[in-house]
């Protein structure tokens, strides 16, 4: 999922005229997907041009001292037609999600499930294992679950397993 958005990104910083190739990595903001370092190797107009493109390509883009911090709606995968065989915390977050499906959008929690499932399996099955609690606090407390986080969740763990 994030992998097509930063390829986006890298193929404009590409474009651009640097002191050295500028770093793109995942952001570690839950407000934003990804963070570049082009303030370090471009001028400044070199810097407005890529935010102007990235803008009109739809992403948000604002600047943190050397970095700038970029942030995009994820489109929602299609939901496999087959069953998604996920284990451990994967497995429960989701089970917990099919029994109580609801349109709730949570974009941060999105957010978080694409950067986990690019950095990992561990990395996802340690975001699931705090998205379980939480949730089970919501239940108790009779609040919705953000069921539209599900698609994202089946193919992260599809991510996850090749």
């Amino acid at each position: 999922m994030l992998g097509e958005m930063r390829r986006e990104v890298r193929e404009e910083l590409d474009r651009c005229p640097v002191s050295r190739p500028a770093v793109l990595r995942r952001s570690d903001l839950p407000d934003a997907l990804l963070a570049c370092d082009l303030p370090t190797v471009a001028d400044e107009a070199t810097v407005a041009a890529f935010i102007a493109s990235m803008e009109e390509r739809g992403w948000t883009v604002r600047r943190a001292v050397i970095w700038l911090i970029l942030d995009k709606p994820v489109p929602a995968p299609t939901c496999p037609e087959t069953p998604v065989t996920a284990t451990g915390e994967a497995a429960n977050v989701i089970s917990l999600l099919e029994r109580h499906q609801n349109d709730v959008q949570d974009v941060e929690a999105v957010r978080a499930v694409v950067k986990a499932a690019e950095a990992g399996p561990r990395n996802l099955e340690r975001l699931c294992r705090q998205l379980h609690g939480a949730w089970a606090e919501k239940l108790r407390l009779d609040q919705p679950l953000p069921g539209a986080l599900l698609p994202y969740l089946y193919e992260a763990t599809k991510e996850g397993s090749t």
